[in-house]
């Protein structure tokens, strides 16, 4: 508990830039495996957005459409990760990897719980929630641009090399989810 803690922490005082900060993390290989802890603690809010939005027919399945849930989840969190190692081995940058990549993990946790808030509100009908599920891009905006940030800062490459980091955890991020979807429509 006390690591969880100290990682949304630290995830607090890297938005801010404060010095040392990094060091609020266990960067070791252990804690680099530690950080997709954040995916189990982060579930219950993609379920949470996943019924609000009606995205959830899963949930009416039978235990292989959970199983097939199960999977695409797993997989849509660590396939950008093992993308980042082969980027980072071919810049030169493999020794800082788990500087960024652990904060990254810890970093989607409190961002899935501000999205999901938008879009519980943004959910209903009328002018707020549609006000609310226009705004949901806010959050998206502010992790991609501190993921930029911190890509540049920890891994010590420049703006546009920490813009290819953002671009491929984006790119990574949404085939892996249409490939797995469309493999979970075809089961």
């Amino acid at each position: 508990m006390s690591e969880i803690v100290r990682a949304l922490y630290g995830c607090w005082c890297l938005a801010l830039n404060r010095p040392g900060a990094i060091e609020l993390f266990d960067r070791s290989e252990a804690g680099f495996w530690r950080s997709f802890f954040a995916a189990v603690l982060a579930l219950p809010g993609i379920l949470i957005s996943e019924v609000a939005h009606g995205r959830a027919d899963w949930l009416a399945g039978d235990f292989f459409d959970w199983i097939s849930f199960a999977l695409r989840y797993a997989v849509y969190w660590l396939a950008f990760p093992c993308v980042a190692v082969l980027i980072a081995e071919k810049i030169g940058a493999l020794g800082k990897i788990l500087d960024f990549l652990v904060p990254y993990n810890w970093l989607s946790l409190p961002f899935v719980y501000i999205t999901c808030l938008f879009y519980l509100l943004g959910s209903g009908d009328g002018a707020m929630s549609a006000a609310f599920e226009t705004l949901s891009i806010v959050p998206w905006l502010l992790v991609v641009l501190l993921r930029w940030r911190w890509a540049r800062d920890l891994l010590g490459v420049s703006g546009l090399m920490a813009a290819g980091f953002v671009l491929a955890d984006e790119m990574v991020s949404l085939l892996a989810y249409l490939l797995l979807e469309s493999i979970a429509v075809m089961s």
